[in-house]
């Protein structure tokens, strides 16, 4: 992601401005037999209370931009968002969004990046502890289809595969912090499973894409004909991860382990 120059940066610049200025008072002063000390203290006791009032500022124009591309994208693709419309939703100014993001691109990707991190966090809470398969697929699987049956998820998918040639470095950042990063975190968890003798697997990579399309299923291809299913209760959902994770477990157990797992002979 782009930045040109950060409002932090902008108010650091003003800061050391404001203390050379005071330095050069105090000396003043000093020569004169006055008592620098105190204008010092008074000056660099309130400058770091203006530091922290305009980075806050700054902070809150640069996620009223970020909230309204988001926003802008769902309704209108890539191709869609506009800077002029931005800024009129946010109540920014043009300056603040080159100087935050450096333009519509870093500001698409910023505002990529902060949702696939958020999405996939969840998701890999349980892949990055030790608990017993069941259990963490069980999780994992649960918070996935939850989480890719809402209508915010669907938009998006489709603005990918309906724009995504168009955009092709933002489509690869996307997918390399979301998707590509989810599947790797299941990949090393299968790995660390199976070095404790719970499961056999010969590509652990390959293995993670065969849960997840188990999950999944058809709902990709669905929402791509812009035919999706309804909306999937707690209970179906439920369900459809326990299926899920009895075929996966019981093809990928150890001997020992089948038993554990509710395996048929």
């Amino acid at each position: 992601m782009l930045f040109l120059l950060s409002p932090v940066q902008s108010i650091q610049g003003r800061f050391a401005i404001a203390f050379r200025n005071t330095v050069r008072y105090s000396t003043h002063c000093a020569l004169h037999d006055q008592e620098p000390k105190t204008t010092e203290q008074k000056i660099m006791s309130e400058t770091p209370e203006k530091f922290e009032k305009q980075s806050s500022r700054g902070s809150a124009r640069r996620r009223a931009m970020m909230d309204a591309a988001w926003q802008l994208l769902l309704e209108r693709g890539f191709a869609g968002v506009t800077l002029n419309d931005v800024i009129s939703q946010s109540g920014g100014s043009r300056t603040t969004l080159y100087e935050a993001f450096g333009g519509k691109d870093g500001l698409l990707e910023a505002v990529m990046t902060e949702r696939c991190v958020e999405f996939s966090a969840e998701l890999q809470i349980s892949l990055k502890t030790d608990l017993p398969p069941r259990d963490a697929l069980t999780d994992f699987g649960t918070k996935l289809a939850n989480k890719i049956v809402t209508e915010e998820v669907a938009r998006f998918t489709q603005i990918l595969y309906s724009e995504g040639q168009h955009f092709l470095p933002l489509i690869e950042k996307f997918f390399e912090i979301g998707p590509d990063s989810t599947r790797k975190h299941l990949a090393d968890y299968l790995s660390r499973q199976q070095k404790l003798g719970r499961i056999h697997i010969d590509d652990p990579d390959h293995a993670a894409e065969i849960f997840e399309a188990m999950v999944i299923g058809d709902w990709q291809s669905r929402v791509m004909k812009h035919h999706p299913r309804p909306p999937m209760t707690d209970s179906e959902i439920e369900n459809r991860v326990s299926r899920a994770v009895n075929i996966f477990l019981c093809g990928i157990a150890t001997d020992d382990q089948r038993k554990t797992f509710g395996c048929g002979n």
